[in-house]
């Protein structure tokens, strides 16, 4: 006879399957390898007036921290990360380090990724705050798709910190 926990783990895993088999395989695959594009899908596709900027602070400014930033959009709609979609993006703040290339991947949300400078903003927001120590900075803001492919035109600012 089977156990309690081994009943309910095969209950479980028949589900995630039953659930992949109703999206589809290309969808459980766009899910989990964002690498993997749509066979329609291209990131050159996305509006040429697509670019982002800073709305605060602005180039040269001395601010304390946590240093509040809002940020603006022409040519897109900023949502939340998630599928890719034409017209569509979400914000991603580079601090200390060059803006990326249109279709280069920007690391998502995480620790690590933060630790290097790459700040992701893919729950659709438009304002944040950063703890940011003293010192100067030189931050990019840059838009990406659903999956963190990078593209439109970008905003650099340096800034002071005290």
């Amino acid at each position: 006879m089977m156990s309690r926990r081994l009943l309910l783990l095969l209950a479980m895993l028949s589900a995630v399957v039953l659930i992949a088999a109703a999206c589809g395989e290309e969808d459980v695959v766009e899910d989990v390898a964002p690498d993997v594009a749509e066979d329609d899908y291209d990131i050159s596709d996305q509006p040429d007036d697509a670019a982002a900027r800073f709305v605060t602070p602005s180039d040269g400014d001395t601010v304390s921290s946590p240093v509040r930033f809002e940020m603006e959009a022409d040519g897109v709609e900023i949502v939340p990360a998630g599928p890719r979609a034409l017209g569509e993006a979400h914000f991603h703040i580079l601090v200390d380090l060059d803006c990326a290339d249109e279709g280069e991947f920007l690391p998502g949300p995480g620790d690590e990724a933060e630790e290097q400078g790459y700040y992701h903003f893919g729950d659709g927001s438009s304002e944040a705050e950063l703890e940011l120590e003293p010192g100067t900075y030189d931050l990019c803001l840059q838009l990406a798709d659903g999956v963190h492919a990078a593209f439109g035109e970008t905003d650099t600012i340096e800034i002071t910190v005290e």
